[in-house]
């Protein structure tokens, strides 16, 4: 058995950073560090995808529907939804994708 730690040691730059923590057979689980007020402009995934907060506040919007979600709280997308990502406070963000889908796809996401 082999454990994971998403909140040891968060990075927060100037903006936003994407890290592999684990992969399993079937997921890639990521952490997303978003300083306040970073920004993750539309994009979708290949595949389902779950957003989880870990620390911190974030504001999701999806069409017309936003939501603010605290440490705790998550939400789930669809392969091919379009989403956005607004950081309210410092905020670590737990993302889980598909196998099949690549951690390179995100970090490109991150980039302004």
């Amino acid at each position: 058995m082999r454990t994971f730690a998403f909140l040891e040691a968060p990075r927060f730059g100037e903006g936003v950073i994407a890290e592999k923590i684990l992969e399993s057979p079937f997921s890639k689980e990521i952490r997303i560090c978003m300083g306040k007020g970073n920004i993750m402009r539309e994009h979708s995934a290949p595949g389902p995808i779950t957003v989880m907060v870990l620390v911190g506040c974030v504001t999701v919007t999806s069409g017309s529907d936003t939501a603010d979600l605290l440490r705790g709280q998550i939400v789930c997308f669809e392969a091919h939804v379009p989403h956005s990502l607004e950081a309210r406070t410092d905020s670590v963000i737990r993302l889980t994708l598909s196998k099949n889908d690549a951690l390179a796809r995100v970090i490109n996401l991150t980039k302004a």
